[in-house]
């Protein structure tokens, strides 16, 4: 036999001489298994015959903590419980667990802004895709480095390529499911083609979403274009950002549009959790139409993490 056969000793023993582990971005991790949190990445293990690591089979959110305290995190916990319920999934814990947990977390991260996976497994208990094998549903929570928002990285905006990944159907796309090689697969088109993002088209030509993010656009009116979610999910930021211009009085509708579309509106924007509000300037290789909108909009999302942020301080 040729393949070393290791004890559990020489397992262990090989984590504490840090051989195995997560990235360093990687801060804190919650186990419902374990029942509570490690700092030191050597100690952030998934067991193996969990259905979320093999099968995907589990759903997922990713939340901004900034300024003291968690953004949005309402919409995400709702849309995480709404998700788990779509695929037949209880929460191991009640919301209001959760939302301590993810504070304790980000209590020991120790950051003035960082980021959490929240992810709801089906659980551990075998190799088949039967949920049976499950008897407890599993729930991780990952605390990790933020990078920087988009725009702040590169002022001069976003370029994307329109992707030729079929999108997701109706009934999956509002699901956050844990399966997204349908999104890896559009952000490695990005990677080939030297952009930052790959838009969707469905098979009617109508535009859908990128990679992780919403897209948005503002017309020749000044209003605040937002595409029907028919194959892609409704983003809590996008929303956000939505409320926050109307309230400043922004007119918003939701309306279908395709490609070429992009190139008569006045801006093209790119919304997410970890993108803000950013600025597309080129699409395939053409210039769009760019103006102030995209960065009045980021500008009001930032006041409004902020003061979330004060209003929801863990410290």
């Amino acid at each position: 036999m040729h393949t070393p056969l290791w004890s559990f000793e020489d397992v262990v023993r090989s984590a504490t001489q840090g051989k195995e582990g997560c990235s360093e971005k990687a801060l804190v991790m919650y186990s419902s298994l374990r029942g509570a949190m490690v700092s030191d990445p050597r100690g952030m293990w998934l067991p193996v015959d969990d259905h979320l690591v093999h099968r995907g089979d589990g759903v997922f959110e990713t939340l901004l903590f900034e300024g003291g305290g968690l953004y949005n995190v309402k919409a995400h916990l709702l849309r995480l419980e709404a998700s788990a319920e779509s695929i037949g999934l209880r929460l191991p814990v009640s919301l209001d667990s959760l939302r301590e947990i993810l504070n304790d977390c980000f209590v020991v991260a120790d950051r003035k802004r960082a980021l959490a996976r929240v992810l709801v497994g089906r659980g551990p208990g075998g190799f088949s895709v039967d949920p049976l094998e499950c008897p407890v549903a599993s729930l991780y929570v990952m605390v990790y480095e933020a990078p920087p928002p988009f725009m702040q990285k590169h002022p001069e905006g976003a370029k994307a390529v329109l992707s030729r990944v079929p999108p997701k159907s109706g009934g999956l796309a509002s699901i956050k499911t844990c399966n997204y090689i349908p999104n890896v697969l559009m952000k490695a088109e990005a990677n080939t083609a030297g952009v930052h993002f790959a838009i969707g088209v469905d098979d009617q030509g109508f535009l859908t979403e990128s990679a992780t993010e919403n897209l948005a656009a503002i017309d020749q009116n000044g209003t605040l274009i937002l595409l029907p979610p028919t194959h892609h999910l409704p983003g809590t930021t996008l929303k956000r950002v939505a409320e926050l211009a109307a309230s400043e009085g922004r007119k918003v509708e939701n309306r279908a549009l395709r490609a070429s579309e992009l190139f008569e509106a006045s801006e093209v924007l790119i919304v997410g959790t970890t993108a803000y509000v950013t600025q597309l300037v080129e699409l395939d290789g053409r210039a769009l139409p760019t103006g102030s909108v995209a960065g009045e909009l980021d500008a009001l999302l930032h006041a409004d993490i902020h003061l979330a942020g004060l209003q929801e301080s863990i410290f």
